[in-house]
């Protein structure tokens, strides 16, 4: 039997689907936590899945049921209704001055403008933009407006050993998640995810009506890979590396467990059955059949 094609640096739910690539079916969680929140904030290490969920989420969003084919949510009871969705990746704005910084910011926006159809003047201020964006999308659509930012604290970060220019980042970044807050009333759902919770540094006061789930015993294992999961999606390449390796298939299934299963992010239950893998590592093994240490050295731990 072929194996399914292993989602190594894949990030695009879409791409995934499309491709044929694995995926360990995840979107159960997904249904609870966008049917049960307005308002979510996620932290988890980098290469644990954040930019996939806000993918996944997206499409659910944007109503392409078809790309869940198979999947628990295609035939479950969701309603696939179409909302305008705003998705940004802050990783990729450049911090080399406030100024690129807020253009960064601008020009970001401004794609999803385009990608939204949206008629806008010009604005200099990326706060008047995104403002103006969230309220016309609305109006467009007549549909409430889903918001998901990814790596929201990435120019934070870019910018800690330069602490003075960091506490300016952050001001700039505070205004504008500050916008979020004042239009509660068109938005449907938001999420920000990233590897940070600088909730006490001042970055949330102006949004302070995140639900943080970061270690929500409710979804400690949606992202990683469970033993089960581990077991059920990957036995025909448990089976070639344990062949590979000349070790029977509980064997390699305890040798795997020893390098890679351990993370926990149950702050309430932090049990065996609630440690996950992180999928990042677990891939590379299944791809290189060699056991290394493949997300410490790419993962930038350090910070």
């Amino acid at each position: 039997m072929k194996l399914k094609r292993l989602p190594i640096g894949i990030q695009s739910f879409r791409k995934l689907r499309e491709g044929n690539y694995l995926y360990v079916d995840k979107t159960e969680y997904i249904y609870k936590l966008i049917t049960e929140n307005d308002y979510i904030f996620l932290s988890r290490p980098r290469r644990f899945g954040k930019s996939l969920l806000i993918s996944t989420i997206g499409e659910i969003f944007r109503g392409n049921r078809d790309l869940f084919r198979g999947l628990w949510l295609y035939d479950g009871d969701y309603e696939w209704v179409e909302y305008p969705v705003i998705k940004l990746d802050m990783s990729g704005i450049s911090i080399n001055s406030l100024e690129t910084l807020q253009n960064d910011l601008i020009y970001h926006i401004g794609n999803v403008v385009d990608e939204l159809g949206i008629e806008m003047r010009n604005f200099n201020s990326y706060t008047q933009l995104f403002d103006a964006l969230i309220k016309k999308s609305y109006r467009k659509y007549s549909r409430k407006v889903v918001i998901l930012i990814d790596e929201y604290d990435a120019p934070i970060i870019n910018a800690l050993e330069d602490v003075e220019k960091a506490l300016r980042v952050r001001e700039i970044m505070r205004e504008f998640y500050r916008v979020i807050k004042a239009n509660d009333e068109y938005i449907r759902f938001a999420m920000l995810t990233g590897v940070s919770r600088f909730s006490r540094a001042g970055v949330f006061s102006a949004l302070n009506n995140l639900n943080d789930i970061t270690i929500d015993s409710e979804y400690a294992t949606m992202l990683g890979m469970t033993q089960e999961e581990l077991e059920r999606y990957f036995s025909g390449y448990i089976e070639l590396l344990a062949k590979k390796e000349d070790m029977s298939y509980e064997e390699i299934l305890e040798k795997i467990r020893f390098w890679y299963n351990g993370f926990c992010f149950d702050g309430a239950r932090p049990k065996e059955d609630r440690r996950v893998y992180n999928p990042f590592s677990t891939l590379l093994l299944f791809e290189n059949k060699i056991f290394s240490n493949y997300w410490f050295e790419s993962g930038t731990p350090k910070f």
